[in-house]
């Protein structure tokens, strides 16, 4: 087995490659493994990066140091390939995907990491490129990008970043003209907060946007939520991120949720579209699923019962 580890010292407050990959790099040395490191420079590198290593033939596990963004650009490199393992050290601002696996205590020790098993998970192809967790078009897109700036303020969290995000964008434009095509069989027009389409549960620094979807069903959780009335909102907000919307009777006129294979919308005017965190401005998107597309690492204890199974 070979080891690879993928940095982006841009991820999060603090420069990984400073702060925990050498204890880390020092542990697998230890054990008689010898990781390539590799310090990413632009986006996208860490997708060619993992390509790279995939192609090379044989056993590899590729850990990504970095947060949901970049352990999409890695399971993009990754995806297909049999014989590689994808897994993360997570240091982003937001480590959304991997609270349905276990705690960051976890994901942070290599001695876990090292032991744990790798089980096959879905990912999702937009045309911007492959997302391992959760996209979306509107407005909590537009809160990513806010989040995007305030999260290099000194002494904001990934979760502060994202909630001042939200209040910065309630402030703005609220709703989109959009018309959202589902697996060509359901078609919805109208004013949406937003569109999402999930394999993970959580994004933006512990919403709980799709809190019954399973990475690995071979389907995508769709949520869809028309425009309230403004002094809802806030109420609203506080559910959403509980994921308690699902099904709840204060959103029974607001929320359309479906679960299927692939998602299409459609703007008149320009949107914000977000996938793992990357925002774009866009007036179409889609969402298919890629079945098993990647084998992910997961820590050797501590996994949710009954997810992935």
């Amino acid at each position: 087995m070979r080891y690879v580890m993928i940095v982006n010292p841009a991820a999060g407050r603090r420069n990984a490659a400073e702060t925990i990959l050498p204890g880390i790099r020092k542990v697998f040395i230890e054990r008689g493994l010898n990781p390539a490191c590799y310090l990413t420079r632009r986006p996208g590198e860490a997708a060619e990066l993992a390509a790279r290593e995939a192609e090379k033939g044989g056993p590899v596990r590729i850990f990504a140091f970095g947060g949901d963004g970049t352990l999409g650009e890695v399971a993009e490199g990754a995806a297909g390939k049999n014989n590689a393992e994808i897994g993360i050290f997570p240091c982003g601002s937001g480590n959304d995907y991997i609270k349905l696996f276990g705690s960051m205590r976890d994901f942070l020790s290599p001695e876990q990491q090292l032991a744990g098993d790798s089980r096959p998970v879905d990912l999702i192809r937009t045309e911007l490129g492959i997302s391992i967790n959760v996209c979306s078009v509107g407005l909590d897109a537009m809160v990513a990008l806010n989040t995007e700036r305030l999260k290099r303020v000194p002494l904001v969290s990934g979760s502060a970043a994202y909630d001042l995000g939200l209040i910065q964008a309630l402030f703005g434009q609220i709703g989109s003209n959009l018309r959202i095509r589902i697996d060509d069989s359901e078609e919805f027009q109208g004013c949406f907060l937003f569109a999402l389409a999930a394999s993970g549960r959580y994004y933006g620094g512990g919403y709980c946007g799709a809190p019954q979807a399973i990475p690995d069903d071979g389907l995508l959780d769709f949520v869809m939520i028309r425009k309230p009335p403004f002094y809802k909102i806030p109420m609203l907000v506080g559910m959403y991120k509980a994921g308690r919307h699902i099904g709840a009777k204060e959103f029974e006129e607001f929320l359309l949720f479906r679960r299927g294979m692939k998602m299409e919308v459609f703007s008149k005017k320009p949107a914000a579209s977000n996938r793992d965190g990357e925002v774009a401005l866009v007036e179409a998107a889609s969402y298919r699923v890629l079945p098993h597309a990647v084998r992910f690492i997961i820590p050797q204890k501590d996994m949710m019962e009954g997810i992935c199974k």
